[in-house]
């Protein structure tokens, strides 16, 4: 069984990609694109200013999506995808963020670049877009099936349909165990 991978923490998008000391285009990541060049230096995020939460509250957090920057993962969550093997589909980058005066350096860019095929389109509904051919779906129905490409099982990607991140049941059971905040999942 395969399961939609959910950010369920609030504020939404407290943090802002800062695309003026970052050389990689922010959205990348938003989208999967896989990143070619070498980055070095922490990926920096600054305070989007539109949220009252405290650093101290933030920061207990497992994921935080942001605004023009994907989604940062926590420390324990990169250490879960080392111990379980599934960084080999995926690509990690440090980051920083600054948010309310303090400056946070445990957390990372997961950025889940592989798309593969994750829907039953016999059972999902959708319609694709006559000019662009983007789907849209109103009702998806994930394939029972591993995530595989080419002889290759995904444990984590995203739909080649509509870049919603899918994960399989080995993951979903492995991360339940790790007892984090702000991530679920779901059949729909």
């Amino acid at each position: 069984m395969n399961y939609f991978l959910k950010i369920t923490s609030k504020p939404n998008y407290p943090l802002v990609y800062d695309a003026q000391h970052n050389n990689t285009n922010g959205s990348y990541f938003a989208v999967g694109k896989y990143i070619n060049e070498e980055i070095s230096d922490p990926l920096i995020y600054n305070d989007a200013q539109n949220s009252d939460i405290g650093y101290e509250k933030l920061i207990t957090y497992s994921a935080l999506e942001t605004v023009g920057g994907g989604v940062l993962y926590s420390r324990q969550f990169v250490d879960f995808l080392y111990k379980n093997g599934f960084d080999k589909d995926v690509q990690i980058f440090d980051a920083r963020f600054n948010y309310k005066g303090n400056s946070c350096d445990n957390y990372y860019v997961v950025n889940i670049y592989n798309k593969v095929e994750c829907y039953d389109m016999d059972q999902s509904v959708y319609q694709v877009h006559p000019v662009d051919k983007s789907y849209k779906f109103s009702k998806t129905v994930l394939k029972e099936e591993p995530l595989e490409e080419y002889g290759y099982i995904y444990n984590i990607a995203r739909s080649v349909y509509d870049n919603k991140i899918i994960v399989s049941g080995e993951f979903r059971e492995l991360l339940k165990t790790e007892k984090m905040n702000s991530i679920s999942f779901s059949t729909k």
